[in-house]
């Protein structure tokens, strides 16, 4: 176990998701051992769907992850369109797509996605939004309450996964020092799959509101939150390494 961890940290992305999580570790980090630090828990598979062909009429695309964008990636003829993303990481993707015309948000959250898109007043433009079968906050209706029109599709299926006994156990027996969510959904997912940490059990949260769902919940347990100042992997793989469990 290397010096400044005598406990690990769950990973609750995607396994693909996961494995680069370790990869920018390495890079920011590169006198750790990360197989060392990570345990990955996928608490979240993402299925892409089937769509060979997707015509936009719509002059403004909207995205508010990256899924989406590796969804409709092979799709050329929506890569002209103005491209708006959730925050930096999306909009990285989009970069790496071929997207030409992207804006994103700085801050990383759909209410800044908002401000973003509401500081141009042309009321005439249209926006489509590309999105999961699930989502954690109504865009489509907030920015319909603005008076935007917006068209939906949903372009991929997430499904859910639970904790196994066995993980739940090595959260139990103190092995596991903390967690790591990205999003409010996944965040969902593990406060009502399990019901108490051990005191000190750190939760390491992408923003205020993934780390409102942990407070909301009713897991018992004297735990730590631990919230980056900046949305970004730079500062939640900061946030780690500036704890000594």
């Amino acid at each position: 176990m290397i010096p400044f961890l005598s406990k690990k940290i769950f990973l609750t992305r995607t396994e693909e998701d996961n494995l680069n999580f370790q990869k920018c570790f390495n890079l920011l980090k590169p006198k750790y051992y990360n197989n060392e630090v990570f345990v990955s828990v996928p608490l979240l598979d993402i299925f892409f769907v089937n769509i060979k062909e997707l015509s936009i009429e719509e002059t403004n695309l909207i995205f508010t992850s990256r899924y989406g964008i590796k969804a409709i990636s092979e799709l050329e003829d929506l890569k002209l369109k103005k491209t708006y993303c959730v925050g930096k990481s999306t909009a990285e993707v989009a970069t790496q797509s071929g997207f030409k015309n992207i804006c994103y948000s700085e801050e990383g959250n759909a209410r800044s996605l908002i401000n973003l898109i509401s500081k141009d007043k042309d009321m005439l433009q249209t926006f489509h939004y590309l999105r999961g079968n699930k989502v954690s906050f109504d865009l489509k209706k907030e920015l319909s309450d603005l008076g935007y029109k917006i068209k939906e599709t949903i372009i991929y299926k997430q499904k859910n996964n639970k904790l196994s006994d066995k993980q739940k156990s090595l959260i139990m027996s103190g092995e596991i020092g903390g967690i790591i969510f990205f999003s409010a959904s996944v965040a969902k997912i593990f406060c009502k799959d399990i019901k108490m940490v051990p005191d000190g059990f750190l939760f390491f949260c992408i923003s205020d509101r993934v780390a409102d769902n942990i407070i909301k919940s009713n897991i018992m347990g004297e735990y730590i939150i631990k919230v980056p100042l900046k949305p970004n992997i730079d500062s939640i793989i900061d946030l780690v390494c500036n704890e000594i469990f």
